[in-house]
């Protein structure tokens, strides 16, 4: 197979944006620009397209919003609240069923439209025909798909409910639509917070899908997220509910510790629940395709951030600009699965693979899955149940609020670590990052994942559980 792009096409795709308008690039089922048709699919290189020039230079020309799918994404955050605004009055006393259900039927619609519309058009119209690999997903794969899909809706909607009763409460500022209007400075926090939403999650990603990369994590959580090699648009979403954690909690920066609109806050959770479908897809050719994290579903332990972020990658050696051999890749993943039969089990044949499964597990995946069932109920009761007057204030020294928040935040890291010191795995629990220095690289995103995506938990449900 051709190994490099033809210098006319990088030299064409240099000056020019990866995509036209809104993410269309002369039809909604086209490749992108950078993509030479005569190569296999995933075989063009991006390599010329990406760096943090090309990054800057697309932020400062608003590129990255305006002809990328985040208009799209963000035409259809604003749609949803002017439709179906946040109800934060109804979280004034405490949660309900009735409001919390209706946004649960209200989530888990318009997504389901918009992953079923890329999965009917793409497995079952045929629309596109670059596929990256033959095979289509099986009843199988769409059951285990479509069950971790919507642990993924439930989750996002009670993170929803959760914010909306802390906003209420008073526990965390917001401003409102009228307050924005009569204040220039608010009215320009919350336009700048619009414009650098996309921005901010393809950072909270690179660091969160990191963190989850580190062996003993990857063990336990986000080896559910990679059992498919050629991914289709419900796995997406479909993640463990242990790494749903640090993933939605992008969406609580900035709005725990910002007077923002919560207009903000849903478009954050908007772009985290909707971007992953058309990225996930398994096809070249179409107009939200994303080459860059199918390398990463191929390869693995490459392209942990987005097109965007694909600086970082290139900076820390982990960046492949296609499929085959590749010039700039410097990470641990060495076998050639390009020489796997196309119906082959790839998650079998990796030896860091879960061995988990959509029915009961075994062996120590059983162990891990139990105890987030445990931190998932004392949650519930912490947040929940323990209110009123016969509300329980401490558990011994420690007061209820930090032991909750501890054992969800910090719960399900923690015994994924210790799980895998005492299986006596084969490798190294920092595995591909342990040649990495603790007090350098491996430090230096360790202390950031731990900033971005394990603080905020702690702290909303902390103060949730004060309420």
């Amino acid at each position: 197979m051709p190994d490099a792009v033809p210098e006319t096409v990088m030299e064409e795709t240099k000056d020019s944006c990866l995509y036209g308008f809104a993410g269309v690039n002369g039809g909604l089922y086209k490749p992108a620009k950078f993509v030479d048709t005569k190569l296999p699919p995933g075989y063009s290189s991006q390599q010329a397209l990406l760096g943090l020039q090309n990054t800057v230079q697309s932020i400062v020309t608003l590129k990255y919003f305006f002809f990328s799918p985040n208009l799209v994404w963000f035409s259809m955050a604003a749609a949803v609240w002017l439709y179906f605004p946040y109800d934060i009055e109804a979280f004034r006393d405490g949660f309900h069923w009735v409001p919390c259900l209706q946004r649960l039927a209200l989530n888990f619609t318009y997504p389901f439209i918009y992953y079923f519309y890329w999965y009917f058009t793409l497995y079952q119209m045929n629309w596109g025909s670059r596929k990256f690999l033959p095979p289509r997903p099986t009843n199988e794969n769409m059951a285990h798909d479509l069950y971790y899909w919507f642990l993924g809706i439930l989750q996002f909607t009670a993170w929803e409910c959760v914010m909306m009763r802390l906003w209420a409460a008073g526990a965390v500022p917001y401003s409102t639509n009228a307050e924005i209007l009569a204040s220039p400075g608010l009215l320009a926090l919350n336009i700048f917070w619009v414009l650098a939403i996309p921005i901010w999650r393809d950072l909270h990603f690179y660091l969160a899908h990191r963190f989850i990369h580190i062996r003993c994590i990857y063990k336990y959580v986000h080896s559910f997220h990679h059992r498919q090699y050629d991914p289709e648009p419900f796995s997406g979403l479909c993640m463990h509910p242990a790494e749903h954690l640090p993933y939605y909690s992008n969406a609580f920066i900035p709005s725990l510790i910002m007077n923002l609109s919560p207009a903000i806050f849903l478009w954050n959770f908007v772009h985290l629940v909707i971007a992953p479908g058309a990225g996930h897809s398994g096809f070249e050719d179409h107009w939200q395709a994303d080459q860059y994290h199918y390398l990463h579903h191929a390869k693995f332990e490459c392209n942990y951030g987005s097109p965007m972020s694909g600086f970082i990658d290139q900076y820390m050696g982990t960046f492949r600009e296609k499929m085959g051999d590749s010039a700039t890749y410097k990470g641990e993943w060495s076998a050639d699965v390009d020489l796997l039969p196309p119906a082959a089990d790839a998650a079998q044949q990796r030896p860091w693979s879960s061995k988990g499964h959509l029915g009961i597990q075994t062996d120590s995946n059983l162990a891990y899955t139990l105890f987030c069932l445990a931190a998932m109920c004392f949650t519930i009761w912490g947040i929940v149940l323990n209110t009123g007057p016969s509300r329980i204030a401490n558990l011994g020294p420690v007061p209820v609020e930090d032991a909750v928040a501890f054992v969800i935040g910090y719960g399900p890291f923690i015994c994924a670590f210790v799980l895998c010191i005492l299986t006596k795995d084969p490798m190294s629990w920092r595995w591909p990052f342990q040649h990495e220095n603790v007090i350098g690289g491996f430090g230096f995103f360790g202390v950031a994942a731990w900033l971005a995506c394990i603080n905020p938990i702690y702290f909303a449900v902390k103060w949730a559980c004060q309420l």
